[in-house]
């Protein structure tokens, strides 16, 4: 029984790699929401488009970053799921977002992107 079962527990594992996430929270000139998709394991499972710019160069548009990483995302993705925006979502990618970088200049950098509502 346990040999039948090692199969399907692979496989779902295997799949689970290539599942991604990421939520947009809701703006005047947009409905917010969480995306599941299966994608290329190049971003956090919770990924988020402010992680993806938060290490821009200084005097880089940040707003052409978040709609292209945006872009990239539902472009590569396969989507799954598509959920209302989620707040514990949208906090846990910001937090998984800041793991490992200075914490003073990732503030710095998401008060600038918190600026144009993501």
């Amino acid at each position: 029984m346990r040999r039948a079962l090692i199969l399907p527990t692979l496989v779902l594992v295997f799949a689970a790699l290539f599942l991604r996430s990421y939520t947009v929270p809701p703006a005047p000139d947009r409905r917010g929401g969480t995306v599941v998709s299966l994608n290329w394991p190049n971003r956090p499972l919770f990924g988020s488009p402010r992680g993806a710019c938060l290490d821009l160069a200084e005097g880089q548009p940040v707003i052409a970053c978040l709609i292209a990483s945006v872009a990239q995302a539902r472009q590569d993705g396969i989507p799954l799921l598509q959920l209302g925006f989620c707040a514990t979502c949208y906090g846990l990618s910001q937090r998984l977002a800041t793991l490992g970088r200075d914490e003073a200049a990732t503030r710095a950098r998401l008060a600038e992107i918190g600026r144009f509502g993501w």
